[in-house]
């Protein structure tokens, strides 16, 4: 995948992002999330340059089953379980996709722009693991899983926490109310600002010394 295909991944993290935000823990902003992020897993087939047809196609399978499987829940179950089912199967889909994403950077072997494009795209792609690891736990203690929030926490307060979280902004408007809460913050935020002093801050600095 060239420059424009990582430009294209960038555009679609941001989409499912608006999603998240726009639609909540409606029934369409859950198909759209995983819609599109059915669309990054895709793409990120494509990064280890020529995927054999079967793995392609088994990633549009596993999106349009996990869209019935969402669609089917949602019809037949409470809220409640309907945000987790959401949430889990958001960070299997976001999992495969950062492990295909490093993986295909590790192997550029070359700093250029799509290589900044791609850990960057890693680290927007990490608040919305973490938004739906939350989202999956807090299906278990809905209404004491963060304070802050007037009831079940939505798909919208997952991820507005998730990136407040790691960008270490200490808002304190949500926070976690829960001992597991408190664990999933606190690796989120180290792993956020590792992440920052490391991966990005070694990547941009050599792509700056090649430009």
């Amino acid at each position: 995948m060239g420059q424009r295909g990582y430009w294209r991944v960038l555009a679609t993290i941001l989409l499912a992002y608006a999603a998240i935000i726009a639609l909540a823990d409606a029934v369409a902003g859950s198909v759209v999330r995983l819609a599109l992020l059915g669309y990054l897993l895709w793409e990120a087939w494509q990064l280890g340059g020529r995927p054999r047809a079967w793995s392609r196609h088994a990633a549009w399978l596993g999106s349009v089953l996990a869209l019935v499987v969402v669609a089917v829940v949602a019809r037949e179950a409470p809220a409640t379980t309907t945000s987790g089912v959401v949430g889990g199967v958001s960070l299997a889909f976001t999992t495969a996709i950062i492990a295909l994403f490093a993986r295909a950077i590790i192997a550029r072997r070359s700093v250029d722009t799509a290589a900044v494009l791609g850990v960057l795209s890693v680290y927007l792609l990490l608040a919305l693991f973490f938004a739906s690891l939350n989202q999956l736990l807090a299906s278990f203690n809905p209404e004491g899983y963060l304070d802050g929030v007037v009831g079940r926490p939505t798909a919208a307060d997952q991820l507005y926490f998730s990136v407040v979280t790691m960008a270490t902004v200490g808002f304190g408007d949500i926070t976690p109310a829960s001992q597991v809460a408190r664990a999933v913050t606190v690796v989120e935020a180290l792993a956020g600002q590792l992440y920052l002093v490391s991966v990005v801050a070694a990547v941009v600095g050599l792509w700056r010394r090649r430009t």
